[in-house]
């Protein structure tokens, strides 16, 4: 009887052992980021979901400037995305600089983008665009050539 009884125990507890061990389902407030083109003079922002490239074309100062350095201003829009496509809630977007060959300096809304991440809006409403400014600053010194860099994007919910 002891084993019976111990047999219809153990039984009775696999199904709730099981439910526990369940998968979890994703949450349905997964945000992602979204990059949008505002249009404007001299670059171009290749705008593609969460990827983006701005197209620098040529860059150069004016003929007789004294300036020590070139400066290229980009507006672009971003737009933060839940997952379910529902428009609630704010999130905190962060950048930082993935790479860089060193031969210019990147602001994004007047804030230097480094290795360590900087706070780029701390309460972005999800759904609504808001727009940026990247600045490029290139040395005067700088030897003509093409730049490279790379800048990750995070977003978090709060």
């Amino acid at each position: 009887m002891k084993i019976v009884a111990f047999a219809l125990c153990i039984a009775v507890s696999l199904p709730l052992y099981a439910a526990r061990r369940r998968a979890a389902e994703p949450l349905p407030g997964v945000l992602s980021i979204e990059f949008v083109d505002v249009p404007a003079t001299g670059t171009t922002l290749i705008a593609a979901g969460s990827d983006a490239l701005v197209e620098l074309n040529t860059v150069s100062q004016r003929a007789g400037s004294m300036g020590r350095s070139v400066r290229v201003l980009r507006q672009f829009g971003i737009r933060i995305l839940r997952k379910g496509g529902v428009s609630w809630g704010t999130a905190m977007v962060t950048a930082r600089l993935n790479s860089q060959d060193g031969r210019s300096t990147l602001r994004i809304d007047g804030k230097p983008v480094a290795v360590i991440p900087v706070l780029v809006d701390a309460r972005a409403s999800v759904g609504v665009m808001t727009i940026h400014t990247l600045e490029i600053e290139v040395p005067g010194s700088v030897a003509a050539g093409p730049l490279a860099a790379s800048i990750s994007w995070e977003v978090t919910t709060q």
